[in-house]
């Protein structure tokens, strides 16, 4: 009866597993160094969704160095500061003609992006909506005497990553009961033994 137990909770722990590696997807994940006076472009398809019927939403998180500071307020160690923009397709393509400018031709002054942060340091969370099929983000340095490190990380996220670890902390649960039942039973067994050859031993004599 033991051992199904510890199969049940083992059984619910790899649904737990399961369940979370479906309703926690990672979209994009990447570090970088970016080049002196330079930009890169990072592209994220969103076109699978593991479980069709959940609420997912869109995560991004990038990071970068930040400054440092002592108690008094002065900078110990310089951060990291970049442009950050999320395009669509069409003002990617304006953007990247442009060179990053809003200077030169007309066209040049309508690129639009969807998300536009400057000087941006630090950790920068942002939800973006889960509908988009493609995620185009654009990170530029603008030091020219200075390789900066980037970190991105894009994730799709469902309101069943909750109830997932719930679930996989269940299934352990009951698979170490169902083991710590069964190493009782087994020492309980050994202890039944070693009395009844005892007492075999004495009825003998």
């Amino acid at each position: 009866m033991d051992n199904r137990i510890a199969i049940i909770g083992f059984l619910i722990t790899v649904l737990g597993v399961s369940l979370f590696a479906s309703s926690s997807v990672t979209v994009l994940s990447e570090f970088d160094n970016i080049p002196k006076a330079s930009f890169i472009t990072y592209y994220a398809n969103v076109t699978t969704y593991p479980l069709p019927f959940a609420n997912y939403k869109l995560e991004l998180i990038n990071s970068l160095k930040e400054p440092e500071y002592d108690f008094e307020g002065k900078i110990i160690s310089e951060g990291h500061y970049i442009d950050f923009y999320i395009f669509d397709e069409e003002n990617l393509k304006l953007f990247r003609g442009c060179g990053a400018s809003h200077n030169g031709p007309i066209e040049c002054r309508d690129w639009n992006p969807i998300v536009e942060r400057y000087n941006l340091t630090g950790t920068f969370t942002r939800i973006l909506d889960p509908k988009m099929e493609k995620v185009n983000v654009v990170v530029h340095n603008k030091d020219p005497d200075k390789i900066i490190q980037n970190s991105i990380n894009i994730r799709l996220e469902s309101q069943y990553s909750g109830f997932a670890v719930i679930i996989f902390i269940i299934g352990l649960v009951i698979f170490y009961m169902g083991l710590a039942n069964e190493k009782k039973i087994t020492r309980s067994k050994r202890v039944n033994l070693i009395k009844s050859r005892f007492n075999n031993k004495q009825n003998f004599q």
